[in-house]
């Protein structure tokens, strides 16, 4: 029997039970079961060694998930990566060192390690998407409109008032102002000078509502929020409905999906304003995008899908199959350069791989829902029978 491998998951939000959602899954083509191991960026240290691998020690969790590893302190050596944490937040919190240590072992992931790495910070985010825009055309692509300061020096000229000035690299309403005057911007300037960060500034658009579409591997969610305050995101009165993806939403996404190498999971924030009555591309978030409660469960399963997918590509057998023939057929290759068949590198080989795997996604959940209904079905006769037998 292989040895199992190793699934770490770095989670935020610490009542996720990723253990349960796990529980039982296997990777296709490997005999070896998955050993999952749940922590927040706080929880964890490691080392990466250049010959024996990366070793990841785990402290025990605050409030430990009841019945999991989580109840003591580990040390692992990690196979595979889901990241549904920032490595870069707000109170000094900064793990990037670790990301780096993920990225010096190289270490596959979900998204990969890369990818989080570019979403770092919001200016090299936003110049991916004016790349899609250059490509599209602003009217195919409305980015919204946006100037980088690199320091509070250079603040000397601004879009006209009101703006939204944002500091660093913080997201979910934080370091976020509205400026509605030039002495405004003069006060929050000021402010900046106390510190090394980047600013961004932005439009005001007043919106009467924001939007996000969401892509977990084939998988699309449209979410529309109403909130009184200018910052949706902050607050406990927003409202939050399901919204249709549109074929426009989608290849929006799409091209979002296919920035810095892939990505299995994203969320793209929108606008629509109540003036002009236009949407507003507003940024893109990665890996670590909230789900949305009544959704949670069933999204927490779609990730899990892209995880054994990507494990599967990583470790399974079609993998190792392919290494250990790779050698034997090079010479017969040389010889035949004429030949059709497609190389490893080929990208039309690559494109059917991931529309295999996808397929293979869609298969899995569809077997879930059976099996869901079937349960129900087994349920409600269970019911009829103690109902007959109680007559």
């Amino acid at each position: 029997m292989p040895k199992p491998k190793v699934l770490l998951v770095v989670e935020c939000q610490s009542f996720l039970n990723w253990y349960d959602v796990f529980n039982g899954a296997a990777i296709a083509g490997y005999d070896g079961v998955i050993q999952v191991e749940q922590a927040t960026w706080d929880d964890i240290s490691l080392t990466a060694y250049d010959s024996s691998g990366i070793v990841v020690s785990i402290r025990k969790a605050a409030n430990p998930l009841p019945g999991t590893s989580q109840e003591n302190n580990r040390s692992v050596s990690v196979d595979f990566v889901l990241l549904r944490s920032v490595s870069r937040g707000i109170h000094h919190q900064d793990s990037r060192n670790l990301l780096f240590g993920l990225m010096h072992a190289n270490v596959p992931s979900v998204n990969s390690l890369a990818s989080a790495y570019s979403c770092l910070e919001r200016p090299v985010v936003f110049g991916a998407l004016k790349g899609i825009q250059a490509r599209l055309g602003k009217d195919n692509f409305p980015l919204i409109s946006q100037t980088y300061y690199p320091h509070h020096r250079e603040m000397l000229i601004t879009p006209d008032f009101p703006i939204v000035a944002k500091v660093g690299h913080a997201h979910a309403g934080y370091g976020k102002a509205k400026l509605k005057s030039a002495e405004e911007f003069a006060d929050f300037k000021s402010l900046c000078a106390l510190h090394g960060d980047y600013v961004t500034v932005e439009p005001f658009i007043e919106w009467d509502y924001d939007m996000r579409i969401q892509k977990i591997g084939p998988y699309y969610r449209g979410f529309q929020r109403r909130s009184p305050n200018w910052k949706g995101n902050t607050g406990n009165a927003s409202v939050i409905e399901d919204l249709e993806v549109t074929p426009q939403f989608k290849e929006w996404v799409d091209h979002c999906a296919a920035l810095f190498g892939g990505l299995d999971i994203l969320g793209l924030d929108l606008l629509h304003s109540k003036v002009d009555g236009k949407t507003y591309i507003l940024e893109l978030n990665d890996t670590a995008i909230g789900l949305v409660h009544k959704y949670e469960r069933e999204d927490m399963e779609h990730i899990k899908q892209i995880v054994l997918l990507r494990m599967e590509q990583a470790f399974g057998t079609q993998k190792q199959d392919q290494a250990s023939s790779s050698s034997s057929s090079s010479s017969s290759s040389s010889s035949s350069s004429s030949s059709s068949a497609p190389s490893s590198a080929d990208p039309a080989a690559i494109v059917t791989q991931d529309e295999v795997g996808v397929l293979r996604v869609q298969l899995a959940e569809k077997e879930r829902q059976i099996a869901q209904l079937q349960a129900a079905l087994d349920e409600e006769k269970g019911k009829k029978k103690a109902f007959i037998s109680f007559k």
